[in-house]
């Protein structure tokens, strides 16, 4: 019978110590697998400040990358809901179910088992493995200990010695390492705007000044959330000015279309929407997508996307035919705003001669319905 053990967490990032705890679970148990399931939305920690979970997970997948017998799991990224270990268990037992399934708790988890959802459910579809670590020691008659086993280091710790500048080798997986620094990861930004300045070129940063005014000013009009507009506007643009755009789409598996693929100019708004992630430590997903969708949108864009995607056209500087005209629309009618802006977007690529982005023609044909438009 195939031995398959499951090591979750949030992974906040994932240390040295998670993978040799999962060596020793497979070498004393005979595990033909250990799967690394990252967390999504623990209800357990609802709240809390946690990186974005694909950000995580890249971690994740980077750490056990080679390494025989591991593999990361987003499964529970992917869900839409919160889970317990429960849901994840059922999953596991659903989709291996001859297997014999093993999971991996901490002492300090197993101090509070009998806090967690359904634990006498739990033991029904697992065996428990633990390990010892500050705050609990692995002792129960319903589960398994990981002998000379003990996790001496913690996330929390590790994201703690980056803010203070201090290395993390050793601590970390090299491939995460690496990956954090590259990306800027958990430096915590105390001032977006400071920080935005230095990662963009004058101009540009003006303009970015500009979109998160406007977009601040129709956020009160329209009545969206006025931080997160100041926020998604101010940040729209921060992978404008980034060299090795393509690569650093690579690294954060940003996935791009044709179109985007052939035109540097249409990249810096998908990737902007993961480095928000990783160096401002964005996590709203409403912000996340107002940054994602402010340059091509998409039909049915949500309020922030549609005042973000305005905002970026419409803000002081724009000095193009029609942009005052487009701004008093925008005082009144955002969706009106949206087809105007677009259908001037497609009037100035045409005479230029560039390509235009499907997503435009969907959002026309979207408004045309709506206003009885001939475009």
């Amino acid at each position: 019978m195939c031995k398959i053990g499951i090591l979750g967490g949030t992974f906040n990032p994932i240390h040295n110590g998670h993978i040799e705890i999962a060596k020793r679970a497979r070498e004393q148990y005979g595990l033909d697998r250990v799967v690394f399931l990252t967390s999504g939305n623990p209800p357990h920690k609802q709240g809390r400040q946690i990186l974005d979970a694909k950000i995580r997970h890249i971690m994740v997948k980077r750490a056990v990358s080679g390494l025989d017998g591991f593999e990361a799991c987003d499964w529970e990224i992917k869900r839409d809901a919160p889970s317990y270990t429960l849901d994840a268990l059922l999953h596991f037992n659903e989709t291996f179910p001859k297997a014999e399934i093993y999971f991996i708790i901490g002492g300090d988890s197993l101090r509070d088992f009998d806090k967690w959802h359904k634990p006498q459910e739990i033991l029904k579809l697992c065996k428990l493995l633990v390990y010892d670590r500050t705050g609990g020691t692995a002792e129960a008659v319903f589960a398994k200990k990981i002998s000379g086993a003990k996790i001496e280091i913690s996330s929390s710790e590790i994201r703690d010695s980056i803010k203070a500048g201090k290395s993390i080798d050793g601590k970390v997986p090299d491939a995460v390492a690496q990956f954090i620094r590259r990306n800027e990861i958990y430096a915590l930004v105390p001032d977006f705007e400071k920080k935005l300045k230095t990662m963009l070129k004058p101009e540009r940063f003006l303009h970015s000044l500009g979109v998160r005014d406007m977009a601040v000013l129709l956020a009160k009009i329209h009545g969206a959330d006025i931080e997160k507009a100041e926020i998604a506007g101010l940040l729209h643009d921060n992978a404008k000015n980034m060299d090795d755009i393509y690569g650093r789409c690579a690294d954060l598996e940003v996935e791009l279309d044709s179109a985007e693929r052939e035109n540097p100019a249409l990249v810096h708004a998908k990737l902007g929407a993961e480095t928000a992630k990783c160096i401002f430590g964005i996590t709203d997903s409403e912000i996340i997508n107002a940054i994602r969708w402010h340059t091509v949108g998409r039909r049915d864009m949500s309020l922030l996307e549609k005042i973000v995607f305005v905002a970026d056209l419409t803000e002081r500087g724009r000095k193009f035919p029609d942009a005052d005209k487009i701004r008093k629309i925008a005082k009144k009618d955002i969706d009106r705003a949206v087809f105007e802006c677009v259908t001037a977007t497609v009037a100035v690529n045409k005479k230029r001669g560039q390509a235009i982005h499907p997503n435009a023609y969907q959002i026309i044909s979207e408004f045309q319905k709506k206003f009885q438009i001939k475009y």
